[in-house]
């Protein structure tokens, strides 16, 4: 569940900073290598999300955008793609340590 966080001024979900502009939610720390970009792609009459994107990619803005992309995968649920993409981001912060 999303939780707000006294350090920072973003939502939280699992520790990390989650913030949505439009059908863009980023997630994960962006002073950090990797970070999780989520793309809704559709959603019902609820704006609930039934369709999105989920990529894992680096954070250096040097790189061109193609290098950038990770990882990448399509889920039917946000909390679908918020569980894989913490799998991912917790992997790779983990193996650049």
């Amino acid at each position: 569940m999303a939780a707000k966080n006294d350090k920072s001024p973003y939502f939280t979900y699992k520790g990390l900073p989650l913030v949505r502009s439009k059908n863009y939610i980023y997630f994960g720390d962006p002073s950090q290598t990797h970070i999780i970009f989520i793309t809704v792609l559709s959603s019902d009459s609820n704006d609930i999300p039934t369709k999105v994107s989920v990529e894992l990619l680096l954070t250096d803005e040097s790189l061109p955008p193609m290098e950038r992309l990770l990882k990448r995968g399509e889920k039917s649920s946000l909390y679908e793609a918020l569980d894989i993409g913490l799998i991912w981001l917790t992997r790779a912060l983990k193996d650049k340590k």
